[in-house]
């Protein structure tokens, strides 16, 4: 943490601000990144909904018996344009919604990260 501290004020003193001001800095661009990733994991969930949605549609409207010759056609339709997005916006929302309840932790680990070179 001491190591932290001294990367702020050393960042701090080559910005000619105060240490304050960067780490405010960096819990506001944590809640952005946050709210971006919800907004785009919000996105891939309508997405989802929309072609689930439009699948079984489809699906209901057909003269054909999907599951005689086409099943393989929806089953795959459905794991990427429904399975996929789902399973992403979960990882992206729920990191989203990390940042935004707690700034703090991202702000520092981003200080910690560029201390360590990651």
């Amino acid at each position: 943490m001491d190591k932290a501290m001294a990367y702020i004020d050393n960042l701090a003193a080559k910005l000619g601000v105060a240490a304050e001001h960067v780490y405010g800095v960096l819990i506001k661009q944590a809640m952005i990144n946050g709210a971006t990733k919800i907004v785009a994991g919000s996105l891939l969930l309508i997405i989802a909904i929309v072609a689930s949605v439009i699948i079984m549609r489809t699906i209901k409207r057909s003269d054909t018996d999907y599951w005689d010759e086409e099943w393989a056609a929806v089953v795959v339709a459905a794991i990427v344009l429904v399975v996929a997005p789902l399973v992403v916006s979960y990882f992206v929302m729920a990191s989203g919604i990390k940042a935004v309840i707690n700034p703090e932790y991202y702000a520092i680990k981003e200080i910690l990260d560029t201390i360590g070179g990651k």
